[in-house]
């Protein structure tokens, strides 16, 4: 699992988690979430008793003033006077200073539908929380709610959004420290990695990362520690193209070695590299081990090409016909008698 931090639901205090649905950092903050909510539960249904209490009463009237009007449509006086500019409603002036709404104009709109609630409203989360979440301004964030047909609820006063709708639409803030912080983006970007790399080696090297919706985040002091410099790729690791001349084996050997001893390769930009140490433990014995004296009176066919200053099939050609002694070692190399080449080729 990852070693990572959430915020808790509750508090909004960093933990880490115990496993992976944990969203409170304790019990008592879960107890005190499930108050809250229970609590605005019961305060919005109260509130709607309210709401029908107040158009019982109101019912009564002929004439409403502004006030009146507003609550028993359940909005606020604003909303009265642009209705009336709009010519939705037409008002009664009964003085110069004071307007009276008829009572069946009133009826008639509050017996309009709202239009549908469209999207998941299944969490809801306060206009304010979503201006500091989002990285959207309020005029944007009502014209995308207008494009996609996604309405506000209003609880007790305070405008609510669908927060999953609303993850799905805007992009989160970048709420945190870049100087203490890694985005998971950004290093796909620089670095040339994939996400599902990334996920995977923070998990092996244990390195502490958080998540702010879909963004990860990781600790820029591990993740800069577990990766290599320039001067320590050079002197303390190899490729696997490197390992593979150095121990002389081929890709289906080095891989099959590696994986069984468990070794974690470093990935920088198009390269995996292996650590030295670890790779001698596994193939350094497996090098082709070559008697003193066969270095000694033998010569291999390319270092005689050389020595002899001949091409490879006149050397084949004459060493098979001279019948020249010639020997297999480890690594499947073939050596050739010194004292019979210096005869053959008049060295």
């Amino acid at each position: 699992m990852y070693k990572t931090t959430r915020k808790c639901k509750c508090c909004g205090q960093l933990f880490t988690p115990e496993h992976g649905r944990q969203v409170f950092c304790s019990l008592t903050c879960r107890e005190q979430y499930k108050k809250r909510s229970r609590r605005l539960r019961t305060t919005s249904q109260n509130s709607v008793k309210q709401f029908e209490q107040i158009r019982d009463a109101l019912s009564s009237k002929d004439l409403l003033t502004i006030t009146e009007a507003a609550e028993y449509l359940g909005v606020t006086r604003p909303t009265v006077y642009a209705r009336i500019k709009a010519g939705e409603l037409v008002p009664l002036r009964v003085s110069i200073r004071s307007l009276r709404i008829p009572f069946d104009q009133l009826q008639k709109d509050s017996n309009r539908l709202p239009p549908p609630f469209k999207g998941d409203y299944s969490v809801l989360i306060p206009k304010d929380e979503a201006l500091a979440r989002y990285d959207v301004s309020l005029r944007r964030m009502y014209q995308v709610m207008n494009a996609e047909g996604i309405r506000s609820k209003i609880i007790k006063g305070k405008t609510f959004f669908p927060k999953k709708e609303f993850d799905r639409l805007f992009p989160i803030k970048k709420n945190f420290n870049p100087e203490e912080w890694y985005d998971a983006n950004e290093l796909i970007e620089s670095e040339g990695l994939t996400r599902k790399y990334i996920s995977d080696y923070i998990r092996r090297k244990n390195i502490t990362c958080r998540r702010i919706g879909r963004q990860l985040l990781i600790l820029r002091e591990e993740w800069d520690k577990s990766k290599l410099v320039h001067g320590d790729i050079e002197k303390n690791y190899l490729t696997v193209d490197q390992a593979r001349k150095v121990y002389h084996i081929g890709q289906k050997t080095f891989y099959d070695g590696v994986h069984e001893a468990g070794l974690e390769g470093i990935r920088q930009k198009n390269y995996v590299y292996y650590s030295k140490l670890e790779l001698d433990r596994l193939f350094k014995d497996k090098t082709p081990k070559i008697p003193p004296e066969i270095r000694r009176d033998y010569i291999r066919s390319g270092d005689a090409l050389k020595k002899y200053h001949i091409g490879q099939k006149r050397f084949s050609e004459e060493t098979r016909a001279a019948g020249v002694t010639k020997v297999r070692t480890e690594g499947n190399y073939v050596w050739y008698k010194k004292s019979e080449l210096d005869e053959l080729f008049k060295l």
